[in-house]
């Protein structure tokens, strides 16, 4: 693609040495805990970022969610919060978070949102991953800027000289049951214009259907084998083609698509799953 100019350099050293705008700066390095990679994290390196936004320009930084403890997690937040006014919270995924940022409001415009759906190259890459409309993204919204300053509470920010994550204690069992839970309990209804009452209908009904798939997952992390089978059956009967769900549920979805009793099968496949993304459960 001729539009496409790769870089194989160090993404930091790129920002520093070359003064080229940006609409989009997106992030996904190793966890921050990772020898090496904290840079990438901190609030010296977002100030970097910011500099180099074209207005309205976004800053997207990935949050896994198990690869520290919960006060970790909050001074990550910190540490983006300090920099960007704008910041939202967006749930990509049952391990990990979305942090987007701007140095603009950052509007949410329904119509132009499905506007773009309708570009086969969106459309397609969304529903790969499970994302099949714009009311569909949208239920992925957690929470603004007031909800991220209730978790990161006075908790320090990373910066170069303070690079506390890399030198973070070892991660508790269990640990994204306590910080998952925390940032989706901050979840307000997204800013939306140009959203009648039909597409708020659907994107709560996706979002409580995404909800539930949480939830029977952190059953999942407890042992609860009957309470991850009750409510992925439920997810399944309401979206039994998403294509996340279906690679999250495995082969256990065979007995839940035919209606059958909850084998204890259901939690190992899933167990499986997460093996296969490098998790480890506790």
């Amino acid at each position: 693609d001729p539009g496409v100019d790769v870089r194989l350099r160090d993404g930091r050293q790129e920002l520093l040495r070359n003064p080229q705008p940006y609409d989009l700066i997106t992030l996904e390095p190793p966890p921050p805990s990772a020898a090496g990679v904290v840079n990438l994290y901190s609030r010296d390196f977002y100030q970097l970022a910011a500099s180099r936004l074209q207005k309205q320009g976004l800053v997207a930084q990935w949050l896994p969610l198990p690869t520290q403890n919960i006060d970790d997690a909050r001074s990550l937040v910190r540490s983006f919060l300090d920099v960007f006014p704008y910041a939202t919270l967006w749930t990509s995924e049952f391990h990990e978070m979305l942090l987007v940022g701007s140095l603009e409001p950052i509007e949410l415009d329904a119509a132009k949102i499905s506007q773009r759906f309708q570009q086969e190259s969106v459309r397609s890459t969304l529903q790969d991953v499970g994302i099949g409309s714009a009311a569909a993204l949208l239920a992925t919204w957690v929470t603004d800027r007031t909800g991220l300053e209730r978790f990161a509470a006075d908790a320090p920010a990373v910066t170069d000289d303070q690079p506390r994550i890399e030198y973070a204690p070892w991660v508790r069992a269990k640990e994204i049951s306590r910080v998952l839970p925390a940032l989706l309990d901050l979840h307000v209804a997204p800013p939306l214009v140009n959203a009648d009452a039909g597409f708020n209908e659907r994107m709560n009904a996706h979002r409580q259907r995404l909800m539930q798939f949480y939830r029977a997952s952190l059953h999942a992390y407890d042992g609860d084998r009957d309470a991850w089978a009750r409510d992925v059956r439920e997810v399944m009967r309401g979206d039994g083609g998403n294509p996340y769900f279906r690679w999250f549920v495995g082969e256990c979805q065979i007995a839940i698509a035919s209606r059958l009793a909850p084998t204890l099968e259901c939690v190992p496949l899933w167990e499986r799953a997460c093996s296969r993304r490098g998790h480890q459960l506790h």
